[in-house]
């Protein structure tokens, strides 16, 4: 019996040795970058949440780093459209749905910010497919 005893034990403490948590803010931060989670930047009506999000996908495809981010704007009615921009260290697949429909997708040979005025300016250009030319992707006060 005491045989068994010392079994288990040893069993217990070999199971919980293999399931280690995440425990400092390091780890915890390499495992959420290490997810497949994509970066987003909302757009609701003018109010913008997370730009620096799209300030790092603009960096890294001047880079040449490989990125992924979805820009999701609401419409008036409250449609949700989502653009999923990829740059695979060429270019940039834009892929664009509404309420989860499918509506065009094309690719962009890069991503520019433009300043006018007080206006700052995130265009995709030189796009090619179902959308041809530039596209002017988000355009806010510059503070």
């Amino acid at each position: 019996m005491k045989k068994l005893y010392i079994l288990l034990a040893v069993l217990s403490f070999a199971l919980l040795g293999c399931s280690q948590e995440p425990t400092t803010e390091i780890e915890l931060e390499l495992n959420k970058n290490q997810s497949n989670e994509i970066e987003e930047v909302v757009n609701n009506h003018n109010d913008i949440k997370n730009l620096e999000g799209l300030d790092r996908f603009v960096k890294n495809v001047e880079n040449q780093n490989e990125a992924k981010i979805n820009y999701i704007q609401y419409g008036i009615e409250g449609q949700k459209g989502v653009r999923t921009l990829k740059f695979d260290g060429e270019e940039i697949n834009v892929s664009h749905s509404v309420n989860g429909d499918f509506i065009e997708e094309y690719n962009c040979q890069k991503i520019k910010i433009e300043t006018e005025k007080d206006i700052k300016k995130y265009i995709l250009s030189e796009c090619t497919g179902n959308y041809n030319g530039d596209f002017e992707l988000l355009s806010i006060q510059n503070k």
